[in-house]
Formats: structure tokens, sequence, C-alpha cells
């Protein structure tokens, strides 16, 4: 059930299709916190329909992927896994709505107390 720990299972984590340039425009609305998690090599499946957004980050929290997920109740299921895609942080089952998506992977991938909004 991708848990914390275990390899990422994709296909048990995709729910329902995203339109990614909606996804991708959410995640830049914030430029600097975008550019701050080091993000690079955007990848989607190769379906027809994709279910899946994964960047690679190097940030001060996190160095690995974020995996985006659309769940059942149109909410976004986040995976923060190391390079060989292991489960280091999840979003709770419920799941973020669209305005704590790039709020949720700051705080796990790079913020630090220090930093001034």
């Amino acid at each position: 059930m991708n848990q914390i720990g275990d390899v990422l299972n994709v296909k048990e984590a995709s729910c329902r299709e995203m339109y990614l340039p909606d996804l991708q425009s959410l995640l830049r609305m914030d430029m600097n916190k975008y550019w701050s998690w080091e993000s690079r090599n955007p990848t989607v499946d190769t379906m027809k329909q994709p279910q899946m957004f994964r960047l690679r980050v190097s940030g001060y929290h996190h160095k690995g992927y974020v995996y985006i997920f659309l769940n059942g109740s149109d909410l976004f299921d986040v995976y923060l896994t190391n390079l060989k895609n292991v489960i280091k942080k999840r979003t709770d089952d419920m799941g973020l709505y669209f305005d704590q998506l790039v709020e949720w992977i700051d705080i796990n991938v790079e913020r630090i107390p220090d930093y001034v909004d």
C-alpha cells in the first residue's frame, strides 16, 4: 500500500488522469520556491492519459524524487523517494488540496526556519 520504507508502486498509487499543463503551472506559480528545490528532469508516464508526474529535486531536506498523483477525491498524493524509489515521506491518506501542494513540497524539500517569505 505504498508506505514509508516501501519501494513506490506507481501502478498502485495512480488513480486518476491529470491535466499536466495545469499541474506544471501550479508548481511554477511561485518560481522562487520551485527553483530552490533545484528541480530537474520532469517526467510523466507515457500513457495516453497521464496519471503520474515526477521531479528530481535536490533540496536542503530531501534529495531524490517527488512523485505527484491525483487520487479518487481529486486531491494530490505526493511521495518523496530516494533515487531507488524507496518512499521516505508521503502525504496522509486524504491527500492535498491544490492550494496546499507547493507549500507541502517546499516544507518537506527545502524550507528552513531562517527563510522569509
